[in-house]
């Protein structure tokens, strides 16, 4: 890490600009001075300056010739005095069944490596052996050694301590050993009960994940990337990057989280600021924006061979960039004019919307923004913003022929971009009229939502930092754009692809090959007018009675429906009907292969859809289905593979939905008793 031209002095508190005046404090002598004269810890990138070591050393002189002399004196007129932890030690006679490490200057206690020119050892710091007496119950006796590899500050790393091995069972002390031993102790638990983010063994690694949403490893990285914090009287470096964090990750409250940190709600307040401007300066710009990655290396690294086959025709150079809004809600603003820009009509409530740009593979790319929410700042008027702005250089990193996957809210931008020589993949549309779409259009938009869905993944990774998936309050507003580029670059850096099936080459093409054929049972229900028939179906009672269906294994249903969504679907579904009993299967009596069956919406109960499936043998061989999307080939919908997976999978695993454990939980004001009128006539007339 290449140190700064210019320091400030941590004793006189000068800014110098000169290198050649700055001091670092190693020696342990000078170090305790420092740390005395502050009253705080001295960390590894605190300097003085030459002045300021100078008169230090002089008084440090001066007051070791003045304790010899005192001691001199002590001994002559043989007085009995309590010993110290500076004055004249007593004989170690105490033996105590506690493990030690050796005592040798010239060996490190955690390697065995020896000390030499080449590799200087340094004393072990009082940090370091409480941490070991604590958590391994080793005593380290004073000006034992070890390498300056095995500490992060004061204390040892977690891998120096476990291998770390004591070499007698017991030890003797002194009464100054013991009353040290005590003191370090005490003082280190007194930290017990709060957020300490500077001592590694405070908190374990889930403690780390579950507060800030990064580990110890990836804590430390990212600390490192921070050379312009520094160190206040009530906060460390670490600390105050550890408040951002748990503040992005938990999404709680100054007050609570200076509860937590031992700390004012104002220095909260500080500590989140002077971290988020540090990480926007010198992390986000390595890990997020168009000017962090080449164009050639995103268009081959983060394009899956799927999207290569679907949109570019495998072209290495063509970059596939998938686009979408998402949502921060905010706080309703008192102020008018702001209150009716960032009022969303199509979510009935104040937002404002980052929009989010990725890789077929999820990787973000960038995070622009945020827009308002009113009907000027839809996905389509965004896009054009961006690129009559030229946002971030979009013009000059963006290629001719690179793919833009959108779903049907860019509409009025699809010419505008296509007029920019760019690519652009939307959804179809159903058209006036029509109730569901046709079997190209079905096909063609399975084939747009087979990559596009990495988008909507993307936006949940970022609103599981649970503060900008909260109600964010008005004074953090101009700030929003900054935490979600923070919690994007955190995901980039640490977090692996949503999806990886770059071994996957063939399915891009399956899908391809699918997309050309047309829907065999569609047309043979549409030519004999089996949707509005009755006669011709013979009512099946009990699924036992379709044992020619074909035995389908999960791997075989999710290469009809070529995805997971629809076959997470299918146990809800087939729950649903079952405790309904309302399951109802038919067969058809000219065609006993062609199997119908009739499922309710999950989202209406008075929307009821057809479904025919035909098989032959061992497979499936055709499906269709009367709801949007159910005349594709291009894999199925939910209705369809929920069928599959319970006569083809459930009903011979002996598999049985799970049912909801807390829906009688709740009460229901539907279900109320009918009471028979004691007035009324002896027709048996029930009033309900």
């Amino acid at each position: 890490m290449p140190t700064p031209r210019n320091f400030s002095c941590i004793i006189c508190m000068k800014t110098h600009l000169k290198e050649t005046n700055r001091r670092a404090i190693f020696n342990s002598g000078l170090r305790n001075y420092v740390e005395s004269i502050l009253k705080r810890h001295v960390y590894e990138h605190d300097a003085i300056c030459l002045k300021c070591r100078t008169r230090i050393q002089r008084e440090i002189q001066a007051n070791k010739l003045v304790n010899n002399v005192t001691v001199a004196e002590k001994n002559k007129s043989n007085e009995k005095k309590q010993p110290s932890s500076g004055g004249v030690l007593s004989p170690k006679t105490i033996q105590l069944p506690i493990c030690s490490t050796t005592k040798s200057h010239r060996m490190c206690i955690v390697c065995k490596k020896q000390n030499s020119n080449r590799h200087k050892l340094i004393v072990v710091p009082n940090e370091a052996k409480t941490q070991t007496f604590i958590d391994k119950g080793i005593f380290i006796s004073t000006n034992s050694r070890c390498c300056s590899d095995h500490l992060v500050g004061k204390y040892f790393k977690q891998e120096a301590l476990k291998a770390l091995k004591h070499t007698s069972p017991s030890t003797f002390f002194n009464r100054t050993d013991v009353n040290n031993l005590l003191d370090r102790t005490r003082s280190m638990l007194k930290d017990v009960g709060k957020l300490n983010f500077d001592v590694q063994i405070a908190m374990s690694d889930d403690d780390f994940v579950n507060l800030t949403g990064l580990t110890k490893q990836q804590f430390d990285v990212v600390a490192t990337h921070v050379t312009d914090l520094r160190n206040s009287e009530v906060r460390s470096i670490r600390t105050c990057l550890a408040i951002l964090l748990v503040k992005l990750r938990t999404g709680l409250s100054n007050t609570i989280l200076g509860t937590l940190f031992s700390l004012k709600s104002y220095n909260i307040r500080r500590a989140v600021h002077s971290a988020r401007e540090s990480l926007i300066k010198n992390f986000v710009p390595s890990f997020l924006g168009f000017n962090h990655m080449s164009h050639s290396v995103f268009a081959q690294s983060h394009t899956t061979p799927t999207a290569k086959t679907l949109f570019t025709g495998n072209n290495e150079d063509t970059a596939v960039l998938i686009l979408d809004g998402t949502y921060i809600y905010i706080q309703k603003s008192s102020y008018h004019k702001f209150q009716k820009k960032t009022y969303s009509m199509h979510k009935n409530r104040p937002l404002v919307k980052p929009m989010i740009i990725v890789g077929s593979d999820g990787y973000i790319l960038s995070v622009l923004g945020p827009y308002y929410a009113n009907g000027h700042n839809n996905d389509a008027s965004i896009t054009k913003h961006l690129f009559k702005t030229n946002a971030e250089d979009i013009k000059k990193w963006i290629k001719d022929d690179d793919v833009l996957v959108v779903d049907r809210g860019f509409r009025d931008a699809q010419a505008f971009l296509e007029s920019l020589n760019l690519k652009v993949e939307m959804p179809c549309f159903i058209k006036k009229g029509q109730k569901q779409h046709t079997t190209e259009e079905a096909n063609s938009s399975r084939l747009i939502t087979k990559v596009r869905w990495v988008v909507e993944s993307a936006n949940g990774r970022i609103k599981q930092w649970r503060f900008l998936d909260k109600v964010v309050s008005n004074h953090f507003v101009p700030y929003i754009g900054d935490f979600v580029r923070i919690v994007s670059a955190f995901i980039n850096c640490f977090r692996a692809p949503l999806i990886n099936d770059f071994c996957n080459e063939e399915i891009g093409q399956t899908m391809l090959d699918k997309a050309q054929l047309g829907n065999q049972v569609q047309k043979y229900v549409e030519d004999n007018n089996l949707i509005r028939k009755k006669a011709i179906y013979s009512e099946v009672n009990g699924t036992e009675n379709v044992l020619d269906f074909p035995k389908l294994t999960l791997q075989q249903i999710r290469d009809i429906t070529m995805g997971v969504y629809q076959l997470k679907q299918a146990p809800r579904y087939t729950e649903s009907h079952l405790s309904d009993d309302n399951y109802m299967l038919q067969t058809c009596r000219d065609r006993p292969n062609l199997l119908r069956v009739k499922l309710t919406s999950r989202h209406s109960s008075s929307r009821v859809y057809s479904l025919w499936i035909e098989f032959s043998g061992d497979e499936v061989t055709g499906w269709y289905c009367t709801c949007k999307v159910g005349a594709r080939v291009v894999g199925c919908c939910a209705h369809i593979a929920s069928t599959m997976w319970y006569l083809g999978y459930s009903r011979w695993e002996l598999e049985t939905p799970s049912t909801c454990k807390y829906a009688d939980s709740i009460l229901n004001a539907k279900d109320v008793p009918l009471e028979t009128d004691s007035d009324s006539d002896s027709d048996g007339f029930i009033e309900e």
